[in-house]
């Protein structure tokens, strides 16, 4: 099961404070838990002059942007990536006016830890899928398997078999 918490508030309320909090107390408790976080922002990350714009207008569905840093581009049209997400809790800071998960709102920084304890509680449940066998044998959790899970519980796949 993916958890998706959305942290609202204005600016300098404490987001951002409270999703590192919510990230260190859900580390320290399951290290094999895949977080994922998704940031609202206002800025141009992926400028026309960019070659990762060009490869999207060309018809790229997905652009990886890989130098030390690693950014994925979608086509944020809408937020069915959000569902494909292999993770699994998604932390959105942001997007107000949207409904995209469990939306908490943050009035000021003083708020930050007992937010993230909140939704660090809330998380326990996160994650507990079925175990993954391929081949017979059980998979061991990865960024990979859980990718596969998610696309398979999306589109009701039951079994994968490679044809021959």
């Amino acid at each position: 099961m993916t958890c998706v918490f959305q942290i609202v508030g204005k600016k300098d309320s404490g987001k951002t404070t409270t999703i590192l909090n919510i990230l260190r107390q859900l580390k320290s408790k399951r290290k094999d838990l895949i977080v994922a976080v998704i940031k609202h922002s206002h800025h141009v990350i992926d400028d026309e002059n960019k070659d990762t714009f060009k490869f999207k207008k060309e018809g790229a569905d997905l652009v990886i942007f890989h130098s030390n840093d690693c950014a994925l581009f979608f086509d944020c049209i809408n937020f069915d990536y959000v569902s494909l997400l292999p993770a699994d809790v998604v932390l959105i800071e942001g997007f107000k006016d949207l409904n995209l998960g469990e939306k908490i709102e943050i009035r000021s920084p003083e708020e930050a830890k007992d937010i993230a304890e909140e939704i660090s509680k809330k998380s326990e449940e996160c994650g507990k899928s079925p175990a993954i066998e391929v081949n017979g044998l059980k998979a061991e959790k990865s960024l990979l398997t859980t990718f596969l899970y998610t696309i398979m519980k999306k589109y009701g796949i039951k079994e994968i078999r490679i044809a021959d």
